[in-house]
């Protein structure tokens, strides 16, 4: 890692290790588990997903399924689980859903997609689909 303030390269953590820099902080967020630096929005570690997630944390406005293995929105606490059921691609922009960082949408068959394919999918594409 390079302190952008002093431009000594070191080793990955949260402040500079320079004495010129007197303990800078490199960002607002930073991950040792992920070596993630962020200033721009609100994030946590799931320790169960193993990954930085957008939103304040686990408890406040996320949870995780231990069944689906995935963080959701308090919201979508009452859900149908399908076991690692987010380990998959959307079926509409096929991007991998699992480390997606947008909103993504329980179906009531149990299956998954982000928020937004969900709003521009025709109804009787979803179920051909699934």
């Amino acid at each position: 890692m390079m302190c952008m303030n002093c431009l000594k390269v070191q080793p990955v953590g949260p402040v500079c290790s320079t004495p010129f820099c007197n303990g800078l902080s490199m960002a607002k967020y930073y991950c040792s588990y992920c070596k993630f630096f962020n200033d721009e929005r609100t994030v946590y570690h799931c320790s169960f997903c193993n990954l930085c997630r957008l939103g304040q944390g686990l408890g406040i406005d996320f949870f995780h399924c231990m069944t689906c293995n995935y963080c959701f929105g308090i919201k979508l606490l009452d859900h149908k689980c399908r076991e690692k059921g987010l380990e998959t691609n959307c079926p509409i922009c096929c991007d991998f859903l699992f480390t997606s960082s947008a909103a993504v949408k329980a179906l009531p068959c149990g299956y998954f997609m982000h928020s937004t394919c969900f709003q521009v999918a025709p109804c009787y594409l979803l179920c051909f689909y699934i």
